[in-house]
Order: C-alpha cells, then structure tokens, then sequence
C-alpha cells in the first residue's frame, strides 16, 4: 500500500457573510494524493456516463445525481482510500460570534467573519481527523479577489497559539469551475444547508454517517 506524501483540504462555503441567508456554511474534503488519484478515475466516470457537463455544486445536481455522487464517497473509503468529510453551519438567529453583526467594541466585519469561521471549521476537522501525511495543502474556493486579503487569511490560519491546527504548507485559492474536488466540498454543504434548512423533515442518516458536522455559536 502506498503511503500518502501529502493531504489536500478542499473548503467551500454556501450562504454569505452578511444578511442575505439566514445561514452560513463550510463543507470541508479531506484527502490525500493516494485517494486523489482513485477518486477522480470515479469523478471522470460519473461526469462520463452520467452525462454532467456542469459544475458539481449541489445546486445544480438532481436527487439522483447527489446520491450517485454520495455512493462515490462512500466507495472509495477504506484502508488506503483516505476520504474524510466535515462541515460547520452557523444558523444566524442563534449565533453570538464576532463580526456577523456589530457589537460594542467589535464591528461587523464580512473578511473577518470568513476567516474566523474557516479557522473554527479547520479546528474542527483535525480534532476528530489525524492528518496522513507530513504536507497539508489547503484549497480553498475562491471568495477573495485582493491579493492583501488572500494573504491575511494566510496569516491567520498560520498562527497557532493554542496547537489546534497543524502546519499548513500551502494555503492556495482556486476557482471551482475547474476544480472538481472543491466542487464535491460544495456538495458537503450543500447536504448541511439541506438537513439543517431546507428539508429537515428528511432522514439522512446513512450520509451524516460520513459527514461530520458543527454547529459554531460563538
């Protein structure tokens, strides 16, 4: 069995930093460069034979197709097919963190927010999840277009006063449309904002088997 040489961190975020949802959501894909080679032999045949022309987003799948994209996961996680899923949803009305809204002595802040939220989601997943191999690479959908920006966030994620992330080598931005491991993080979310806000109704108890998943309040 091969060992993995690096882990790869897909990060997309459904819902907006401000009042436009009544939500804000993380969907995070953990992999590594063993199960990346297995999983898009998987991607490829379902984009084939399935007939997908667009984007992977959960927006744009039917039911069948999110549970063909479903089963893909499912299959492809064993010994040496490292496939990890988690998620953080922020249900705004019951929220008491910085920066969503202003408060004495802190203001709202949308860039802060993300920030805060991705570090709080990051914290998350490696409390539960053991990185495979010595170099991590976060990829992250693209939601800044300033350089500056990009480079705070860098910054942020860097510094870890409390150990709760590990060494991050790379922390890279990237436009889904061509990248169809973040667009499977899409889908992460896409089942979080499902669950939690649209259809609560509904039992999804075999993929939240699979998806490990956090409320942030504060």
């Amino acid at each position: 069995m091969a060992l993995p040489k690096r882990d790869f961190i897909f990060i997309d975020e459904s819902g907006d930093p401000g009042s436009a949802t009544e939500y804000y959501i993380l969907g995070l894909l953990h992999i590594t460069d063993v199960s990346l080679k297995k999983i898009n032999i998987h991607l490829g045949a379902f984009r084939y034979f399935g007939g997908v022309k667009k984007e992977l987003k959960s927006t744009r799948l039917n039911p069948v197709q999110k549970r063909h994209l479903f089963d893909i996961i499912k299959s492809q996680i064993g010994i040496d097919r490292f496939i990890k899923t988690s998620a953080l949803y922020i249900n705004k009305k019951d929220y008491s963190g910085p920066y969503l809204i202003d408060q004495p002595g802190l203001s709202r802040d949308a860039t802060k927010f993300r920030h805060y939220v991705l570090r709080r989601l990051l914290e998350f997943h490696f409390k539960n999840t053991k990185q495979q191999s010595n170099e991590i690479e976060v990829v992250i959908d693209r939601f800044h277009t300033l350089e500056e920006k990009e480079q705070q966030l860098r910054n942020y994620l860097r510094v870890d006063i409390y150990n709760a992330l590990p060494k991050f080598l790379h922390i890279i931005q990237a436009d889904s449309q061509y990248v169809d491991l973040l667009q499977v993080s899409d889908w992460v979310a896409g089942c979080v904002k499902e669950k939690f806000f649209i259809h609560p109704e509904r039992d999804y108890k075999d993929l939240f088997q699979y998806i490990k998943v956090c409320q942030l309040r504060h």
